[in-house]
Parts: C-alpha cells; structure tokens; sequence
C-alpha cells in the first residue's frame, strides 16, 4: 500500500471524512479511463493535465478549492510512476472535504475526478489544473486570479 492511501486513511479517521479503496482492478480500470480520456502530459513527478486547462495557484487554493466542487464522491490518484500507484484509488465520499483531508495530511501531488469522469484536477507543488466541468465549479476562483493578475 502507497504510504499516500496510508496517510490518508489515518487522517480520514481522524477527521470523520468517509473514505474507502478502490479494489485493484476497479482502480486500474478508473485509471485508464480518467486517463485515456483527458491524456494528461504528465502522469508522474509534477503532475500536469496540460491542454484544455484552467490553473489556479496551489499555495492560495491548496486546500479551499474543493468547497467550490459538487457534494459527491471524488476518486484521488497519484503519479503512475509505480505499479502499486497504477492500481490504487482513493474514493472519498464528500469531494468538499478533499481540502480539510489534504490539509491534515503530508504534501501529496495528486489527481482528482468524480464518478462519471466529468472533470479532471492535477494538483502539483505549483498549480492546481483543471479540466472539464469542474473549470464551471471553480469559476469564482478562476475569475479571482484573473482580476488579480
């Protein structure tokens, strides 16, 4: 097991956030899935979704981003630069505590979409990037950076 999924258990329970494994072939079968449909450029180190992508600044949004997503389940999933990382998902039932979860974790880059694959999000060291519909959650967010910037 990732020292990721560990982390993440004993903070969820810490923290009364509901979450669950994905068993290995559900998990590699989401993976490919996720990831056949938005072909991220970059699946390991500083993870990176790439065309089609709005960002926002990690260290402003690291951990308030997720209030802005649907009241959901969310599937995490870190860099596939391991056979253990290419076979494991996280499911956490409330996408609106992925922030409270991370936060009272140790830092992770990681990727987050829902069920049905609507959206994409690859938070790395830097940005966090978002693909499909969660860019239309987000916007509040987005419209801020850009009225900053």
């Amino acid at each position: 097991m990732l020292d990721y999924v560990k982390e993440l258990i004993e903070t969820s329970n810490k923290l009364n956030i509901e979450i669950c494994l994905l068993n290995e072939n559900e998990a590699q079968g989401y993976i490919r899935a996720v990831l056949a449909f938005y072909n991220p450029f970059k699946t390991d180190g500083h993870l990176g979704i790439g065309k089609n992508t709005v960002s926002i600044p990690t260290e402003k949004y690291e951990f308030t981003y997720s209030h802005y997503l649907k009241e959901e389940p969310a599937y995490v999933f870190w860099g596939q630069d391991s056979n253990i990382a290419r076979k494991t998902v996280v499911k956490v039932n409330n996408a609106k505590r992925l922030g409270e979860l991370f936060e009272n974790s140790y830092g992770m880059e990681y990727f987050v979409s829902n069920e049905t694959m609507d959206y994409l999000i690859a938070v790395n060291w830097y940005t966090i990037e978002i693909a499909g519909l969660a860019s239309q959650y987000l916007l509040p967010l987005i419209y801020r950076e850009k009225e900053i910037n």
